[in-house]
């Protein structure tokens, strides 16, 4: 079949979805903001397009409406639609199914442009166009990874490659889905295409190894195996020129990325995260917490086997699994796997219309090569980009990234274009595609609008959530209605009610909290801002009843712990605050912050510190000797404060100065048990033994002194020289002023010229 105008019309409209590669932030936020409504808006002109040639289309919007998989895709669509009505959050529904009618309109309107085309030529104008991205994208990942490494550890280095993208992970997934097209091109092509194949994988293998991205290890292993396994078995004449210029160049890519990445590791002081590549693929068994995310999908879609909890709205259902897991409000936006947080979702149907989307594709992939109806390697391909797509759906979340969803509806185009010629003969139909077009894409269009919109003023409202906001209220204010959870699922009202709070418009504060209330009703945000409010208004009270409610919902979150331990304290309730402390322990807390702020609260109710407090003190300094930060303002604050301290610490100063040595000797001795961890009590025991003129006695205590982890003042040192003067060990007296002249006790250099001459 010869070329016409409408197959160079596919391959452009082709090029112009995948540009999405490469669209930036536009100062947003995140970059799908910018890259859904590109697309979205794209897709909107091609229905457009198709309408206006509507003669010359009519045939194929009949055909592709006829597929299985259309059918099931639509039924997807729907049934997603239908969630809004019960979801947990409707909007989060309808921000999640502007993504899903885009790319459903993306597979529609690319797989009637192809309709009826020279396949061939497609395929290789597709092919080409593909593999020109995969080495844009390659030779970003590259310069940027080397460009960080001067700046950064390879840690940083990795997870700074995320300009197109938004992370690393989904950087090097959407390299990967982009391979097997080079892969055909240097099958398909003549020399000077085949060696711009070659170069353009091995760049492609070396980035995609570079970004230590263990899922896509995996993806790029399976579709190795899988491309020579489909030609072991469709062609096994092309299996040498495989080896020698697929399998090679791949493998000594890998090497070469290998020898990079322990370069990298080897010119930084310590091993951080990632690292070579047989480090991270040894690694690739560990996976705990995803394990924990699909055993929680699993049972939420076990519970809600019907409906599920709306599309989208995962990211909330969630929540409740994380009170006794998670620190502070970390959310797992996603299961880490998209079939299952589909049926988690949408219930049994909308996940089996997920799933099915791919096993049909599977089917009829293995149908065509079963029929020997040509064009193989075609066939293979396009399949292994699905396969490349189906691994990450496993492992990770790709249908919230644009590029992802663009690759698979493209593949999944391409996978169908063989089926046989057979239309649904329904006139309506392309109307209806058309009609549904612009009543779907229009809606989807500003949603995605709005979205990034709003991640334009997120970056900055955001960038302030664990600080004193900044901006200008007027500018938070103009935060669009959709979405109304910010990317970590704070609702957005709550956001912008800090900014009341701060400009003391408690009011405000207070009306666009009641609003937000069951945006995110499972995180208590709203409660915890209540908590601020009341307590700068000084009713606590109501601050204690929202600390309350926010810290029961989720005792991990160290903001929520202060707050019902600080409320409790204000109110001279005890009781609550070791309530907190267990429930606290309960939820497997036990650190040295549930600690501190439990000494805190007891010591604000009862304005000092009694003996039990102070032994457990020193039990928690023991148990947590690295968060001495966190622990030594308490410590000093509970010693200070002390009446039990206060009143023997006057009693023994007392009998100092009134001679009684022995006596004051033993009163240091008891204060020594009350409060272990202060080493002064051994060393004025030592004193009080040398001032009465008992040597040995104080040699003994100034040693345990001396050996006290938190003496470094060189005293105790000093005072045993003058002991062992005493008793005539002038050579240990010497060395005992050097350890105490070693710690710049002022005293020593003076003893070590007068007696150690």
């Amino acid at each position: 079949m010869k070329p016409t105008l409408s197959s160079f019309i596919a391959i452009l409209v082709s090029v112009l979805y995948l540009a999405v590669y490469f669209i930036p932030d536009m100062g947003g936020s995140d970059v799908m903001g910018a890259q859904w409504l590109y697309s979205s808006s794209l897709s909107l002109g091609i229905v457009a397009f198709i309408g206006l040639r509507y003669k010359v289309y009519e045939e194929a919007i009949k055909h592709v409406l006829s597929y299985k998989f259309t059918w099931v895709f639509s039924l997807l669509v729907f049934w997603a639609i239908g969630s809004y009505v019960y979801a947990i959050n409707p909007t989060e529904t309808l921000v999640t199914l502007a993504r899903l009618i885009t790319t459903y309109f993306v597979f529609l309107n690319l797989s009637i442009l192809y309709y009826n085309q020279d396949r061939t030529f497609l395929f290789t104008g597709i092919a080409y166009a593909i593999t020109a991205y995969l080495f844009f994208d390659s030779i970003y990942v590259i310069k940027g990874f080397s460009a960080n490494l001067r700046t950064m550890n390879l840690d940083a280095a990795i997870l700074g490659l995320n300009k197109y993208h938004g992370n690393k992970n989904v950087t090097a997934a959407s390299l990967l889905i982009l391979i097997p097209f080079a892969m055909y091109v240097i099958m398909s092509a003549k020399w000077l295409g085949k060696i711009a194949g070659i170069f353009t994988l091995c760049m492609g293998v070396f980035a995609l190894f570079l970004m230590n991205t263990r899922s896509t290890y995996v993806g790029f292993a399976l579709i190795i195996v899988l491309f020579f396994v489909g030609l072991i078995w469709k062609q096994k004449s092309a299996l040498k020129p495989a080896l020698l210029f697929v399998l090679l160049p791949a493998v000594l890519a890998i090497f070469a990325a290998n020898m990079r990445l322990k370069l990298a590791v080897a010119g930084q002081e310590n091993q951080g995260s990632y690292g070579s590549v047989e480090k991270r693929i040894g690694e690739i068994t560990e996976g705990s917490n995803r394990l924990h995310l699909w055993g929680t999908a699993i049972d939420y879609a076990a519970h809600n086997p019907l409906l599920g909890a709306g599309y989208g709205n995962w990211k909330l259902a969630s929540i409740p699994y994380e009170r006794e897991n998670a620190n502070e409000l970390f959310v797992p936006y996603h299961a880490h796997n998209d079939f299952l947080e589909m049926f988690a979702d949408l219930g049994i149907i909308g996940g089996l219309c997920f799933a099915g989307l791919f096993l049909l594709l599977l089917y009829y992939t293995v149908q065509f090569l079963n029929q020997k109806r040509g064009d193989e390697l075609m066939v293979i391909i396009a399949f292994l980009a699905v396969t490349c797509y189906g691994v990450d759906a496993l492992l990770n979340f790709p249908a919230e990234r644009t590029a992802m969803q663009t690759m698979l509806s493209l593949a999944a185009a391409l996978v169908l274009i063989p089926l046989d010629k057979t239309s649904l003969n329904l006139r309506a139909l392309p109307i209806a595609y058309l009609v549904i077009g612009v009543a779907l894409l229009a809606p989807s269009i500003y949603i995605a609008n709005e979205t990034f919109e709003s991640l334009k003023i997120q970056k900055f409202v955001m960038g302030e959530v664990n600080a004193d906001p900044k901006m200008a209220t007027i500018d938070v204010e103009k935060l669009p209605n959709i979405p109304n959870l910010s990317s970590s699922t704070l609702p957005m009202k709550a956001m912008l009610s800090r900014y009341y709070i701060r400009d003391k418009r408690f009011d405000d504060a207070l009306r666009i909290l009641k609003e937000s209330e069951n945006d995110n009703p499972f995180l208590h945000y709203n409660d915890f801002l209540r908590t601020s409010i009341y307590a700068s208004l000084n009713k606590m009270d109501s601050a204690h009843f929202y600390a309350k409610r926010a810290f029961d919902a989720w005792p991990r979150a160290s903001s929520y712990y202060k707050n019902i331990i600080f409320t409790s304290a204000k109110l001279k309730d005890t009781n609550e605050i070791k309530r907190a402390l267990q429930v606290s322990l309960d939820a497997h807390n036990d650190i040295a912050l549930t600690w501190n702020q439990y000494l805190l609260g007891m010591f604000e109710v009862k304005q000092g510190a009694d003996k039990t407090m102070l032994v457990q003190l020193e039990n928690t300094l023991k148990r947590f000797p690295a968060d001495t930060a966190i622990l030594n303002p308490t410590r000093n604050m509970l010693r200070g404060g002390s009446q039990d301290l206060k009143g023997l610490t006057a009693k023994g100063n007392n009998l100092f100065v009134k001679g009684k040595y022995v006596q004051a000797a033993a009163v240091y001795k008891e204060l020594t048990a009350l409060d272990p961890g202060n080493f002064s009590h051994l060393e004025n025991v030592g004193i009080c033994y040398y001032a009465g003129k008992r040597f040995a006695e104080s040699l003994f205590y100034f040693a345990k002194s001396e050996q006290h982890p938190g003496n470094n003042s060189g005293k105790s040192a000093y005072f045993a020289g003058m002991s062992q003067l005493s008793i005539g060990k002038k050579a240990e007296a010497c060395a005992s002023f050097a350890r105490s002249k070693a710690k710049a006790y002022p005293d020593a250099s003076t003893a070590i010229s007068q007696y150690c001459k």
